[in-house]
């Protein structure tokens, strides 16, 4: 299986399929409430939601990174603001991620192998992506999502104990 293959199946399990350390972005996501993606369960913690907005940010910068640009901070913002809590709101970033991870899948699609080893153009020498591949930093958005969705799981643990 070629690398491109790879690390597209391994963001489908992560986002969507059965990944072996526990439950999928989908599954973690699907019956979150408005109100408890607000809720700040862990004084000084990110909620549900500006994690997720989070993630829709980095998955656009890493689209943007594996088609060529240089690396910066996400569009968005590193931590975007919530501001407002409603529930439509809260299917709208989740919509909103969805489509950023579907962007970020088709620009892997329409990528040739080798584009996977060239290295992302820093914006700066002091660069913290320094040499850094297209192809890593894809697989490092996987590294991060996982990350930040034990975090989601665990505050969508806390807020329901609480209940």
């Amino acid at each position: 299986m070629s690398l491109r293959a790879t690390i597209r199946e391994h963001l489908l399990t992560i986002w969507a399929g059965d990944p072996w350390y526990g439950a999928s972005s989908k599954k973690i996501l699907e019956d979150v409430t408005a109100a408890e993606a607000a809720a700040r369960p862990l004084a000084g913690a990110q909620t549900i939601w500006e994690t997720t907005l989070h993630m829709t940010a980095w998955a656009e910068e890493a689209s943007s990174r594996l088609s060529g640009n240089a690396s910066k901070s996400p569009d968005r913002g590193d931590w975007p603001k919530v501001t407002d809590t409603s529930m439509s709101a809260w299917t709208a970033a989740t919509d909103a991620l969805r489509a950023a991870r579907y962007a970020l899948l088709e620009v892997l699609e329409k990528s040739h192998e080798e584009d996977l080893y060239v290295q992302v153009l820093k914006t700066d020498a002091a660069s913290a992506e320094a040499n850094r591949t297209r192809g890593e930093t894809v697989s490092g958005l996987a590294e991060h999502d996982i990350h930040h969705l034990g975090q989601i799981a665990m505050l969508k643990k806390a807020l329901r104990a609480k209940t």
